[in-house]
């Protein structure tokens, strides 16, 4: 046997688990192709509008003080709720401009500060709890500027005493900077777009850590944030699913922004990656084998939190590929050569075919070479690092909490 024959080995190998995810991406987007996005159940009017605790978690992000303006105009009783910025910064600039609105502002908005940074930014939200009176809670992380009617659309499915999270749509002012923020808000995109709607309608939605709510005593009674994760959102929400929650997905958007550097962008899909796996792998035998879960809600969140198995195989089709090209003997293509050719290429076309039809679906269709662009280059990068830290998630190995840099943060600071 020949190295030729051995890289072609690996490559069919390789290529076979990456149809499977291809193929499993053409079924979501068929399914979800087949449900009505928006949810027509109705819903039971709330007896009296609830207290609302909104957190605001910053770490030396002076943007955060945009989000609480936003925050502070919502069209929600000001006798209702309350917001607590909660604040890790080292930068005593920072602090002064976040802690200016609670001097100006006592008893509606709270500012709370650490010395320390002991679990990051679930450590910090768990210390908030202590000065937290709402009975829901909502969370923006500091880039977010929420719209005016954004609590009074949150807070109407609680008025089912089952549900625990209510999570609303991303939206990214800052998608067309560069090809990077192009690539993140698609990936985003296709997940509002295309998943969270399927996950809707099967009680599956996870909270995504910003421009969501949840119910405080079924918070409490899962134990609040892990603070040893670095997705809590995500823990937070197979706990609350496997305690027989209701979830809900709000089709809803809040503008928010996407990381626009290189650094920032790998660094938040390996956190990402590598949290999201280490769910899994830490509750999986309460995932797999609870009976509060259904089989369709055990899948999702194994497709959820597993997902990025497929990066590893998608780089190891990559590398035997080329090997393959370069190691096997010069010839002109035949025709059975470009056909088998556009037959795989269709067969691994899936998760392009879920972005064309999100896309579609939010009237962004002229952006769709963009996105072949954007896959055919950041795409290969984001399997390299994401394979690395999925690795690392499956043999425990530590990976550092990073907080993505916002945009903005250097002018706030400068104009005070």
């Amino acid at each position: 046997m020949t190295i030729y024959d051995v890289s072609l080995f690996f490559y069919n190998l390789a290529l076979l688990p990456v149809v499977f995810f291809s193929i499993l991406f053409f079924v979501l987007t068929l399914i979800n192709l087949l449900i009505d996005r928006k949810d027509t159940t109705p819903q039971k009017p709330l007896k009296k509008l609830p207290f609302v605790t909104v957190h605001v978690p910053t770490f030396n992000d002076p943007i955060g003080a945009r989000c609480v303006r936003h925050c502070m105009k919502f069209d929600y009783p000001k006798d209702k709720y309350e917001i607590i910025i909660v604040d890790d910064s080292t930068n005593t600039k920072t602090q002064s401009i976040l802690k200016k609105f609670a001097d100006e502002n006592p008893g509606f908005i709270k500012y709370i500060h650490r010395d320390n940074r002991v679990g990051y930014k679930p450590g910090a939200l768990q210390n908030a709890m202590k000065i937290t009176k709402g009975e829901i809670i909502v969370v923006f992380d500091a880039d977010w500027m929420p719209k005016k009617p954004f609590l009074k659309k949150i807070v109407q499915p609680f008025s089912d005493p089952n549900v625990a999270i209510v999570q609303t749509r991303q939206g990214f002012y800052n998608s067309d900077t560069n090809l990077i923020t192009r690539f993140a808000s698609y990936l985003l995109l296709i997940y509002h777009t295309i998943v969270l709607p399927i996950n809707n309608k099967i009680n599956c939605v996870f909270f995504c850590g910003t421009a969501g709510a949840l119910r405080r005593s079924a918070f409490d009674k899962v134990g609040g944030w892990n603070i040893h994760s670095i997705t809590e959102d995500s823990e937070l929400s197979v706990k609350l699913l496997i305690a027989g929650y209701k979830t809900v997905y709000v089709d809803y958007e809040t503008p928010s922004e996407v990381p626009d550097t290189f650094e920032s962008f790998i660094k938040q899909q390996m956190r990402w990656c590598y949290g999201n796996a280490r769910v899994f792998f830490d509750n999986w035998k309460k995932i797999m084998f609870t009976k509060c879960l259904t089989f369709k809600q055990k899948f999702v969140i194994g497709f959820i939190t597993l997902s990025n198995f497929s990066t590893i195989v998608v780089v190891l089709m990559t590398l035997f590929g080329f090997g393959g090209w370069f190691l096997g003997e010069l010839r002109l293509f035949t025709l059975g050569d470009l056909t088998q050719f556009w037959i795989r290429m269709v067969l691994t076309a899936g998760f392009l075919f879920m972005g064309l039809v999100a896309l579609i679906k939010r009237n962004k269709l002229n952006e769709f070479k963009y996105l072949i662009l954007s896959m055919f280059t950041m795409g290969l990068v984001i399997a390299v690092s994401s394979s690395v830290a999925f690795t690392k998630a499956m043999f425990n190995s530590k990976l550092n909490w990073y907080c993505t840099p916002k945009i903005g943060n250097e002018e706030i600071i400068k104009n005070g």
